[in-house]
């Protein structure tokens, strides 16, 4: 197995998640000019030509730098009808190269890069990126998480730590209610900020920065949480499966939240 300097490999991540967004504004440019071409993959959605060329070009970089480190990306798994868990004393990357490619096909600007590893089911690295808005978010386990913002020529850089309480009635959640109870959708008629963005990754990142307090969701794949589920940890937020459990990419459920709001969250859900 390769010898891995984490703290170089985080570094090396942030880049390559920022390559891969750069090719995906120069596809949106193009875009704007020609149709994407797509391409139907049934109940699982669609993917466009930057999917893969974002995919490409990441792992060509995992396989340069540890050949020996195992792939798992939301392209591929659909080509191979891959389906599997975390093996013992293996490296694996999680990756979606292009997390919500809905909001990319119709040039609705709230899509990234999520870029994961995990050695023996527990998470090393995590980066998520949205190019439009130029918004990183990155953890390496046990050294914090970090928001970082272009502007203009700089790069913004700030830890990400827990959030102030409020009120549940103030707060500001994310769900897909088309999935949930009836009796579950009046528990959450009372309050007022709902929202469904069309992102995972980015969603639960946002969770992490206090921009959301609260997302939950059923049937996701482990490369929408895995980058993402680590960002979460080290800033200080809940994340578990919506039946409590400890954290499990391979889970397909999730519940993200500020700490103070967790409990309540769960017993409405």
């Amino acid at each position: 197995m390769t010898k891995m300097n984490i703290s170089k490999t985080h570094k090396l991540v942030e880049e390559w998640a920022w390559e891969c967004g750069e090719i995906l504004n120069k596809e949106l440019r193009k875009s704007l000019k020609r149709p994407l071409k797509i391409v139907d993959k049934g109940k699982f959605g669609l993917a466009t030509e930057a999917d893969l060329k974002s995919e490409a070009h990441v792992i060509g970089k995992i396989k340069k730098h540890f050949p020996d480190h195992q792939i798992l990306s939301e392209e591929d798994s659909f080509n191979t009808g891959l389906e599997r868990g975390f093996r013992e004393g293996e490296y694996l990357w999680l990756i979606d190269p292009l997390d919500g490619t809905n909001n990319f096909y119709n040039k609705l600007p709230f899509f990234c890069v999520s870029l994961a590893l995990y050695f023996e089911g527990k998470p090393l690295i995590g980066v998520v990126y949205n190019p439009v808005s130029g918004e990183l978010f990155s953890a390496q386990v046990g050294k914090g998480s970090f928001y970082t913002r272009l502007i203009g020529d700089q790069k913004i850089r700030v830890k990400l730590s827990p959030q102030k309480e409020k009120n549940l009635r103030e707060c500001l959640l994310s769900a897909n209610t088309r999935k949930l109870a009836p009796q579950t959708l009046d528990n959450f008629a009372q309050l007022r900020a709902m929202r469904r963005m069309g992102s995972a990754a980015l969603e639960l990142c946002y969770v992490a920065a206090g921009l959301l307090d609260g997302y939950w969701e059923k049937g996701l794949k482990p490369w929408d949480m895995a980058a993402a589920a680590l960002i979460c940890q080290e800033a200080g937020a809940m994340i578990t499966q919506q039946n409590g459990e400890a954290f499990d990419p391979f889970a397909k459920t999730v519940l993200a939240s500020q700490a103070f709001i967790y409990e309540e969250i769960r017993k409405l859900i």
